[in-house]
């Protein structure tokens, strides 16, 4: 049986070898294109959620962390290297084959780091005449918080944006109506905004005023996997539109061309729809980048050279020196918990 693939477009070349490849092993599946994280800061993942929510706006609860001194020394005396990579590892874990990086980490490894912007930050940390020192799309944290104040400083920072660079908008919480018009995209963290907040940016309205992407943020404010994070909001807009945050319209957004970036995934469900936000990281079967695996079920044949996680009880292999990268963060890092975090994960 073919995997039943999901999107708009006819399933990559990639998918036909790969199920030629491993037949019957596949079992009932789901197939679909590599996820693009489009929020992250891919060093800041070896922290658990940290702070006391609820908070009014990001620079309290930015202020608590920073009080968290001995957490907060113990995580950044880790090489950034080995954070960077364990971002890259947690994204795997969850499909994710390209990722917008915060912070523009020049990570190598399985996943694609995407980088085609200017960092701006926010308007709360970034001067004005930023907006002068590029020309092309920039992004910044953009009304991360539920206050008149916070939506004030973000449209009035993008006044400043004289040149009408295409902006990138990540959270936009307290953002409302045609506020949204000013953006090029509005990328969503929902697990993010309502861990802080214990709310999120009204996405059905963003949508209607500009294009909607999706992102996880770090595991320091976004309890939970991508695909617990999708389940937490499915129903705030269409399926398809939620499916295309994570997909094609990503990828188009951040110039990101990977037609054999796929994933195929264990069916749980007869509704294709209801099968992908039934996801778990066990579920997953085989993620590829460019046609080449890079995270294959123990149920399929690995790769030689590819570390191994156990992912909710089953054996996931993974083109990531899995055990060096976790000796590397010990023992500043508890990492039994970490991979926890990532989804039931284990060594």
């Amino acid at each position: 049986m073919s995997p039943c693939w999901l999107g708009p477009t006819a399933p990559p070349p990639g998918l036909a070898e790969m199920a030629a490849t491993y037949g019957a092993r596949l079992g009932d599946c789901i197939a679909f294109p590599g996820l693009v994280n489009s929020h992250d800061h891919l060093a800041f993942n070896c922290y658990p959620p940290t702070g006391t929510p609820p908070y009014d706006d990001f620079l309290e609860w930015s202020r608590d962390v920073q009080a968290e001194k001995v957490l907060v020394d113990r995580i950044e005396a880790v090489p950034a290297s080995a954070r960077v990579q364990i971002g890259l590892l947690k994204n795997l874990l969850w499909g994710v084959t390209a990722v917008a990086d915060h912070g523009g980490a020049a990570g190598r490894g399985p996943i694609q780091v995407l980088a085609p912007y200017q960092d701006l930050h926010s308007p709360e940390l970034a001067p004005p005449w930023r907006w002068m020192t590029g020309l092309g799309p920039a992004v910044l944290h953009l009304a991360e918080g539920v206050t008149a104040d916070s939506r004030h400083r973000a449209l009035a920072f993008l006044k400043g944006n004289l040149l009408r660079r295409p902006v990138a908008g990540v959270h936009g919480v307290s953002l409302a109506g045609n506020d949204f018009q000013r953006l090029a995209a509005l990328v969503w963290c929902p697990a993010s905004n309502l861990f802080l907040f214990g709310r999120t940016t009204d996405a059905a309205a963003a949508l209607r005023q500009t294009q909607l992407l999706f992102g996880t943020d770090a595991t320091l404010s976004a309890p939970g996997t991508l695909w617990d994070h999708l389940r937490q909001v499915r129903g705030r807009v269409a399926d398809a539109e939620l499916f295309a945050c994570l997909t094609f319209r990503a990828a188009r957004f951040w110039r990101h061309t990977a037609p054999n970036d796929l994933v195929i995934a264990r069916r749980t469900a007869s509704d294709p729809w209801d099968a992908f936000f039934a996801l778990t990281p066990a579920d997953l079967l085989l993620v590829a980048r460019g046609g080449r695996p890079v995270l294959v079920d123990d149920r399929l044949e690995a790769p030689p050279g590819f570390g191994a996680l156990r992912v909710g009880g089953t054996r996931k292999h993974l083109a990531l020196p899995v055990a060096d990268l976790l000796a590397a963060v010990r023992p500043q890092v508890e990492t039994t918990a970490l991979l926890d975090r990532f989804g039931n994960a284990a060594e």
